[in-house]
This record gives structure tokens, sequence and C-alpha cells, in this order.
């Protein structure tokens, strides 16, 4: 396997899209905003994700940041990058909302990221930690999939893996479990091998809907429809100016209606049907196609 190489970490199942866990944030803590004690009680409604058993203020509150992934993994023969605040191949703008407030690690009475998953969060990062800013996105699926860390030596086919595990995150009392996942990672995204099937079936059934059409033409083809409006109708013609009658008719190819009078011959308008009399000849009053 060539770097580099994902270190995917999976609970299932895990519901993230409840309604009191998705709003149970305040966005502007973790963009180093100062609120209020009135907007933190508004978001953070339980107390417990508000205050510490010892009484300090959680910072960030809320459901999602006092619920964090905190297991530690460590492949032995092979180092990983576990904490990149910046990765260069997921979305920068995510991170750089994250910021720290102007008196990170100065406030007292305050219980910070760091002080409740040191083995998870480095103090320097705080919540631009890429796995707490990986966290707080929550998922809309049954599991929570994200990213842990990334390898960045090559895996020989073959090669043996040790991996240590301080599993400190509980799944026992909800029922589900945890995996570790290895993959491969394109400028497409990880390796998907369902994806992959799906695109091959749908291309299949596009060539099996083009081959029936192509069969379809050349057995009984459709037949080519007549040309609408290919020539005035008669009663139309009749409508027509005497006078530019004859080159219309000889640019149509139809024929003069029978009782048509030549050019410059006396025609009577109440002869045609429709069309109220505008005098005795065609001098008097000219007749045209409404």
């Amino acid at each position: 396997m060539a770097p580099p190489i994902v270190v995917t970490y999976e609970i299932t199942p895990f519901y993230q899209n409840f309604y009191s866990y998705q709003t149970s944030v305040l966005f502007e803590q973790l963009e180093g905003k100062e609120v209020s004690q009135y907007e933190i009680e508004s978001a953070c409604k339980q107390e417990p994700t508000r205050l510490t058993a010892s009484g300090e203020h959680i910072y960030p509150c809320g459901l999602i940041a006092t619920s964090m992934f905190n297991d530690t993994v460590e492949f032995v023969q092979a180092p990983m990058n576990d904490d990149d605040p910046l990765p260069t191949f997921d979305w920068p703008w995510d991170y750089e909302r994250f910021q720290n407030p102007t008196d990170y690690e100065t406030r007292a009475n305050t219980s910070w990221l760091y002080d409740r998953y040191p083995t998870v969060i480095s103090k320097p990062l705080g919540v631009k930690s890429r796995r707490f800013v990986d966290w707080v996105f929550p998922s809309f699926f049954n599991h929570v999939r994200n990213t842990y860390g990334y390898i960045d030596t090559p895996l020989s086919k073959g090669q043996t893996l040790t991996l240590r595990i301080n599993a400190n995150f509980p799944v026992e009392s909800i029922g589900a479990e945890k995996r570790i996942i290895i993959s491969t990672r394109t400028g497409l995204g990880g390796r998907h091998n369902m994806l992959a099937y799906v695109l091959l079936a749908s291309a299949f059934a596009c060539l099996l809907m083009v081959c029936s059409i192509a069969a379809i033409q050349a057995c009984c083809p459709r037949r080519t429809g007549r040309a609408r409006f290919a020539m005035l109708a008669p009663s139309v013609t009749q409508m027509l100016d005497l006078d530019e009658a004859p080159e219309v008719l000889a640019q149509t190819g139809n024929q003069p209606p029978q009782g048509a009078a030549s050019p410059g011959a006396p025609a009577r308008a109440a002869g045609l049907p429709g069309v109220p009399a505008f005098g005795a000849t065609a001098s008097e009053g000219t007749i045209r196609a409404l």
C-alpha cells in the first residue's frame, strides 16, 4: 500500500443525527468568540455538559464536545501522523473556522479539551485539533466513521503490523462496536468497492440501452414525417391580394382557385366567405389574409 494510507475508526451503531445531540453545541465558542452565560445555558441545556463534577466550566460545552471518541491507536511498525490540524487533502476552510479564545489556558476555573482528553487533544491545538473538528461535524447515518490519522510510509504485501489500542470510549452499554479501517486514498476519496460495482453496472445498462435503440432503428426505422404547412390551403389563397396571387402561387406550386380573376380584373369581395365587402372591384378595396 502506497502512502498516503488513511487510518479510520468506526463506531456502529452510533446515532449523531438526533436533534438534541446536533444542537447541543455553541459554535460561537468554537470560533473563539465571547459568549454570555445565557447563551451557554440555552445551547447546552444539560448541566453535566456545562459544569464538571468539581464545578469547573466546560469549554467548549455541549453533548458533542463531552462525548468525543478518545481511544488511542498506535502502529508499532508504521509511525502515524495522528493530529495534523490542516491535512493537505481535506477541506481547509472547515478547520480555519475553529479558534481558541484569547484567554486560552489562562482562564480560571475552566476545563479545557486537553484536560478532559489528554491522550487525544494536544494542548497547543485545543479546538483546532483535527480529531475534534471531525467529531463536531455529525454523521447522518447510523454509524460514525472519521479519520484517525495518516501513515506516510509504504506498507508491503504480507507485512505484519502490531496494533496497540487503549480503549477509553465505552460502547458496551449502548450495544455498539468499534472498528479500525486501513485504506488508501486518492484525489477522488477513499477506496470503495461497492461504488465501483455500481458504476460498472450503470455503464453496462447504458450500453445495453444504446445497442437496443440501434437495433430497433436498423430493423424497423421510424418513417420520416411530412413537412407541415408546405403548401398554402386554397381557402388562404382566396384571401390573398389578387394582384399578388399569381406570384405567391408560383412560389408555392399551388393552382389558382376556381373563379379567381386575373391581375387587374374586377373581383367581388362579397363572394369570399367571412370577409366583409370593401367595394365593387379589387381596385376599390384590397383583401389580404389576416
